[in-house]
């Protein structure tokens, strides 16, 4: 918990220690040394204080920014990661910000980590001004972040850093980290890291110190290797996220398996969650392949079970094969467009149930329900309709794999309905 010597407290993320690691001492205390996104910064710094989101991918500068901000808008200041607190941790800071009359800011890192009970702990204060939040996130708030907390703040969202920011930041490592040294870069070797570092401040700051001290170590003046760096950047951002996703989604769609696995190796590589992309995987088994192929929908939720229990690196195996089996199936979204126009019919037209369907008879009603494993076949023909309304088909079956055979069955049962063509 934050002490009184520092807005952030002893020891906090925040302050920029003389012998910490070298992307904390290089961190920017102030609006003037801070690179990339000049337009946020010159809005923010005009705004007055108020709760925000920062979303952005990892190394763009969400927490220097909130530094920053918490030092121009003079409030006491708490730092929470929502890795690793909870809700008594940030009652914790409430309650201390009760002792000051102008309010508190918090800044909760990683803030999608929070569950739907967590963040709803900051609501009140959020609303009434006791504190002032900055909640930091690498994926998209508006699917992460709950609504009435979004309804509180206002989001910003942070591209990757451009090459020319990066150079910036370049030369600092090598004049405020390695200046008795008096180190160069070539230009070729330049480029190699800027690709490398891939918009990502502290992936630069790591890549550059490691090789300035292989330099110093080798007792050479300049920076310069041949071939490519031994770690290249996987990292994406968020419309990367959200575009990679689509793509493999819909490649899956399009039965192309290959392009499928090269998507998923893609989003693995990034660190994209594993239990993520199988999720997505059942809602595709459902919605795209459907009774075409019932047993993608088996697969797929075994394919989740398995990849949350177990993690990588040997999910990917079981999300391989979930992937390569759904591409190669018979597809179908009748199921998904019958819900669809279900859904908005009963928006138009109340659903009144028939008598002989209600739970219990009405005493003196007529009205009888035919039970149908009492008839030849387990198949009785009687209405199952609300009242009032006339009788169509919401559910058309395509003529592909196993459902087929359910429109073969269905127009046998039902030939007034699903015996002609599709309307």
């Amino acid at each position: 918990m934050p002490g009184p010597d520092s807005p952030f407290g002893a020891g906090d993320l925040f302050q920029r220690p003389s012998d910490g690691p070298l992307a904390q001492r290089l961190r920017p205390g102030d609006w003037d040394e801070l690179v990339g996104h000049q337009s946020l910064l010159e809005r923010l710094k005009r705004l007055p204080p108020h709760s925000l989101i920062l979303s952005g991918p990892p190394g763009t500068g969400k927490t220097t920014i909130a530094t920053i901000l918490a030092t121009h808008w003079k409030r006491p200041s708490f730092f929470l990661s929502a890795v690793s607190c909870g809700v008594k941790e940030v009652r914790q800071v409430l309650e201390a910000s009760r002792s000051h009359m102008e309010g508190a800011l918090l800044f909760l890192d990683e803030i999608h980590r929070f569950n739907r009970a967590q963040q709803d702990s900051l609501l009140e204060s959020a609303e009434s001004g006791r504190i002032l939040l900055i909640g930091a996130t690498t994926e998209n708030p508006r699917f992460e972040v709950i609504g009435p907390l979004l309804s509180r703040c206002t989001v910003y969202y942070l591209e990757k850093l451009k090459k020319e920011d990066l150079k910036v930041i370049a030369g600092r490592v090598l004049e405020k980290g390695f200046a008795e040294h008096g180190l160069s870069i070539e230009e070729s070797s330049m480029e190699k890291i800027l690709e490398a570092a891939d918009g990502d401040a502290r992936r630069l700051i790591r890549i550059l110190e490691n090789l300035a001290s292989d330099a110093v170590f080798a007792n050479r003046s300049s920076i310069e290797f041949d071939g490519d760096l031994p770690e290249l950047s996987f990292s994406y951002g968020v419309d990367e996220h959200f575009d990679t996703i689509s793509a493999f989604i819909k490649s899956i769609r399009g039965s192309d398996p290959d392009a499928a696995l090269l998507y998923l190796a893609t989003m693995l590589q990034s660190g994209e969650d594993p239990v993520y992309i199988a999720r997505r995987l059942v809602i595709l088994a459902s919605e795209d392949i459907g009774n075409a192929s019932p047993t993608a929908l088996t697969l797929a939720m075994s394919v989740f079970q398995g990849v949350s229990k177990i993690g990588m690196p040997e999910a990917r195996i079981l999300l391989a094969q979930a992937v390569t089996f759904l591409a190669a199936s018979p597809k179908s979204n009748a199921s998904y467009t019958a819900i669809n126009a279900a859904m908005e019919q009963v928006s138009k037209k109340r659903v009144t149930v028939p008598a002989h369907l209600k739970n219990r008879t009405q005493p003196g009603s007529k009205a009888r329900y035919q039970y149908p494993h009492d008839f030849p076949a387990h198949y009785v023909d009687q209405s199952y309709f609300p009242e009032n309304w006339d009788e169509q088909a919401f559910y058309y079956p395509d003529p592909l794999g196993q459902e087929e055979r359910i429109r073969q069955k269905l127009e046998q049962l039902r030939p007034n309905r699903y015996g002609n063509e599709r309307k």
